[in-house]
């Protein structure tokens, strides 16, 4: 059963992933050996994963386009589809939902006229699937690899801070990306357990990972089995905002732990929003003070989304446990 101490190592490791349990005792005031064993239970039974992958400099992650892509299947096969799906490297994450549409899942491209070929070669060529609709993501105002738990207080918070990596390297070099690479399914793997894998020295591999951990071209994760901690559903908002009150309104949504993506998209709405719900009276909660603090928001659609099979390249079975991980890719998807 996890409880609010899990919650908060969890909480901790989001904000500095290589944090010691030592360090972290003194933090939290609990014995290391104790966190050490409450974490290597929530990994042990799939409830809290790591992973941690390289990003584009920030002008070419301007360039990429992403895009939310409806799916409808026939039938009975939307298992089958919901794997294969998962199976593909450009996708990172595979929802299932309500409404017209069976799935959505999102992924990006390096340009519109590629992530028109991907869906059209990769997505909608696959057996069970009968149509598809893509949304083009804008701008992304809040996104899930920022989202954090509430667990800490703001001097815990500052405290992690601190212990963090402030030294990257002035240079993307490739043994910087192999350390990454060898990071990619846990970032908290310890540099003996990567020695041979990188024919380097102990220290050398504890210096380039913290380097690494202080790039800005570096992410990590660190997620957990979201229905577990009591986030038994989620959704998506679908809002036509005038364009005056876009940034206040996006202001207001900051604000709500419940908000997990945030983006302006193309068609009937301008705005998505997509929640992680603990019941689906807080979805009329949230509504109810959307619009009474901005009258001119429309709500255009809203989605109720029961399961989430893929998350951040992580497969998670029916509980929200994890399963295995896909690394996320995706350039490269075309050749010519």
């Amino acid at each position: 059963m996890v409880d609010s101490l899990d919650i908060q190592i969890i909480n901790a490791l989001q904000i500095y992933p290589r944090v010691s349990w030592a360090q972290l005792a003194g933090i939290l005031r609990v014995d290391p050996s104790t966190i050490s064993r409450r974490w290597a239970t929530l990994t042990n039974q799939r409830q809290a994963w790591t992973s941690c992958s390289e990003a584009d400099a920030p002008q070419l992650r301007e360039k990429m386009i992403s895009a939310l892509v409806e799916i409808r299947c026939v039938p009975g096969h939307r298992e089958h589809v919901i794997t294969e799906l998962g199976r593909q490297q450009a996708i990172s994450s595979v929802h299932c939902t309500s409404g017209a549409r069976d799935l959505y899942v999102m992924t990006s491209t390096d340009s519109l006229l590629s992530m028109d070929r991907y869906v059209d070669e990769r997505i909608a060529v696959i057996p069970g699937i009968v149509g598809t609709r893509t949304h083009y993501l804008r701008k992304i105002f809040v996104e899930g690899a920022n989202w954090r738990l509430t667990a800490l207080s703001k001097e815990q918070v500052k405290a992690l801070h601190d212990f963090r990596p402030s030294e990257p390297p002035k240079q993307r070099k490739p043994i910087h990306r192999a350390v990454v690479a060898a990071l990619e399914g846990d970032v908290r793997r310890t540099a003996a357990d990567m020695q041979q894998e990188l024919g380097r020295s102990l220290s050398m591999i504890a210096r380039d990972i913290d380097a690494v951990l202080a790039a800005d071209w570096v992410r990590w994760r660190v997620d957990f089995a979201h229905t577990l901690l009591g986030w038994s559903t989620a959704a998506a908002l679908w809002l036509d905002v005038q364009p005056l009150d876009l940034e206040r309104v996006v202001a207001s949504l900051r604000l709500l732990n419940h908000v997990r993506l945030c983006a302006s998209v193309t068609g009937n709405a301008n705005l998505a929003v997509f929640l992680w719900l603990r019941d689906l009276q807080e979805l009329d909660e949230i509504e109810n003070k959307l619009t009474s603090a901005f009258p001119k928001v429309r709500i255009k659609d809203r989605w109720i989304i029961p399961r989430i099979a893929k998350r951040a390249g992580h497969i998670l079975d029916l509980d929200s446990r994890h399963l295995r991980f896909v690394p996320v890719r995706h350039h490269q998807l075309f050749e010519d």
